[in-house]
């Protein structure tokens, strides 16, 4: 029973885990869907009838707990915020616009030592810095998307990026 995961029913881990995946898939509703199946106030007289949820301590429930799936929460939900594969750095790419309508994030990291900063209002990217945090003196390129807009950035260490829901870039300062 233990590796019951097909679907969306399953325990805690497996929870988490298809929520990072609906949220790298950019599909919102449904990485929503497992947020919710994952935070459902389980009794622990009754934690036999029903796999996932969440125990009145916030840890996961599967007896006794399952510490990967409350490791695995943050992140996924992180997924539903930003997302870097290679260069690439996707902002807001699974973000359930109607449930979550307003909203900010500070200091989320990326891939090529990257840091993310957004505010949305009414569904929709508000605002967004960018910067490198790595150390030395390299230059990395990468681009940042919204929606069907794009940027380019040369990210030197300090760098610091403000944009606007269109990806142009307002200012830039040095940390």
């Amino acid at each position: 029973n233990s590796f019951y995961c097909v679907g969306d029913k399953g325990p805690g881990w497996s929870t988490s885990w298809k929520m990072a995946l609906w949220a790298h898939l950019h599909n919102s509703e449904h990485a929503y869907k497992m947020i919710l199946q994952l935070i459902t106030l389980i009794d622990p007289k009754h934690e036999h009838e029903k796999e996932g949820g969440l125990y009145s301590n916030l840890f996961t429930a599967h007896p006794p707990f399952q510490i990967d799936a409350n490791f695995g929460f943050p992140a996924a939900l992180c997924e539903m915020l930003v997302q870097s594969t290679g260069s690439d750095l996707y902002l807001l790419p699974a973000l359930p616009r109607d449930k979550w309508p307003h909203g900010s994030v500070k200091g989320l990291r990326a891939r090529g030592g990257l840091t993310v900063n957004i505010c949305w209002k009414e569904g929709s990217l508000h605002e967004a810095l960018v910067w490198s945090s790595s150390s030395g003196n390299s230059l990395a390129l990468a681009r940042v998307h919204y929606g069907d807009h794009a940027a380019v950035i040369s990210a030197s260490p300090g760098q610091v990026y403000r944009f606007n829901s269109e990806l142009k870039c307002l200012e830039t300062w040095q940390l």
